[in-house]
């Protein structure tokens, strides 16, 4: 008989594998004396066998309980119902995430798998499916993207018990696209010629390459609340997306330094310092396309390829790099969960070293806190450039420049 002592206790226990008619193998296991089903027997080698007797005649018992088939809801009633209402909203996804989720269900989950039954979505069926999508030539990342959605959906439907299992299915291995960022030159004209265009943008401009803020988090920047011209920070509380305020990306907080150069454009805005500081002439926020409309605008204006707003971010990041910047520090400012995320930074900055120019060197000489030598000589890039490259630079001096 499996009966055993623990060495280490001294008490008795039983361990046993049965096969029951069906085919199934069981474990069977248990001590008696213990809290338990076998809490009435001695807790003695007796007991044991006993309790070991008992527990096969339970395991070889005929079931009374009749099986009650469940009702399986198809993929579009679980993903627009339970999994929307519970994962995706009381999760509290970002207007971005519901977003996505909304176009990747749309556009692939929906036409796919919609009318099956949840149980109908087998291994085969998800195979032939991502088979489907490299076939018609969408990207590994964008394939992994619409793959994740569709294993959060089943993996929770698995947790809640509406199918035995979540199909299981590997991602594909992809290599994050090298980071692209604006040069000194580039980013010199590209804030000329925001300044030229508006006293607004080329502070949304300044507010992404000087300080490093995503583009939602400018449009919900606030004069009081977020702005602090005697200590020279910013402190970004929240994010605007597609009409939706929220808390910014990773939900944490982050205090930036201004650069000269950002500071000396938001002094010298002519608005009330109340309220959002890129807004319009109602007080409102700015939308997402006025946002993409007037990045576009500005980079034909430069005579530079058109780019997204984040581009000026990873400009902020690599620059900073570029000079030295101590990378926990660079995660703090641009705020990063993770240092391998800001590290990319530092990589491209190994990989396409730049010569900087002395002005921007001299800038920093006699600063002896590293933080404000690196914010010194952010902000002294442009009006370098005006000084090394002439007019052909910016149609007119840069505020740094001014100020200086």
């Amino acid at each position: 008989m499996p009966v055993r002592r623990d060495s280490r206790t001294g008490r008795w226990f039983f361990r046993a594998l049965v096969k029951t008619p069906d085919g199934k193998k069981l474990r069977l296991y248990g001590t008696p004396g213990a809290p338990g089903p076998y809490h009435d027997l001695a807790a003695t080698r007796i007991g044991a066998q006993e309790a070991e007797q008992r527990a096969i005649r339970e395991a070889f018992a005929p079931k009374i309980e009749p099986s009650v088939p469940k009702e399986v809801q198809t993929f579009e009633e679980w993903f627009h119902g339970s999994f929307w209402r519970e994962w995706v909203i009381g999760r509290k996804n970002k207007p971005g995430e519901q977003y996505e989720k909304q176009v990747i269900y749309r556009c692939h989950l929906g036409p796919r798998f919609g009318k099956k039954q949840l149980d109908e979505v087998t291994v085969g069926e998800i195979a032939r499916f991502r088979a489907d999508l490299v076939a018609s030539g969408l990207g590994d990342k964008r394939i992994n993207n619409i793959m994740a959605v569709l294993s959060k959906a089943l993996r929770y439907a698995a947790d809640c018990e509406l199918i035995d299992r979540a199909p299981k299915f590997s991602m594909f291995k992809i290599e994050r696209p090298e980071i692209v960022a604006w040069d000194f030159e580039q980013y010199a004209r590209l804030l000329a010629a925001a300044k030229a265009d508006s006293e607004e943008w080329y502070v949304a401009l300044c507010l992404a390459g000087e300080a490093g803020l995503r583009v939602g988090e400018i449009k919900a920047l606030r004069w009081r609340e977020d702005i602090d011209l005697i200590a020279r920070t910013i402190t970004v509380n929240q994010q605007t997306c597609r009409g939706q305020t929220g808390t910014p990306k990773g939900r944490t907080r982050r205090t930036v330094p201004m650069t000269e150069t950002l500071y000396q454009a938001l002094k010298r805005m002519s608005v009330i310092r109340e309220g959002y500081v890129v807004r319009n002439l109602d007080g409102t926020a700015k939308t997402d396309k006025q946002a993409v409309h007037a990045l576009a605008r500005i980079c034909r204006r430069a005579g530079l390829p058109v780019r997204q707003w984040h581009t000026l971010r990873h400009s902020y990041g690599t620059h900073a790099a570029l000079f030295g910047v101590n990378p926990w520090r660079l995660q703090t400012w641009l705020g990063h969960k993770r240092i391998d995320e800001t590290m990319l930074y530092v990589h491209v900055a190994e990989a396409h070293a730049r010569d900087c120019p002395e002005a921007v060197h001299e800038t920093a000489r006699g600063e002896i806190d590293p933080d404000k030598r690196i914010v010194a000589m952010l902000g002294a890039r442009v009006a370098a450039l005006n000084e090394v490259r002439g007019s052909h630079v910016a149609a007119e001096p840069s505020v740094a420049q001014k100020a200086s």
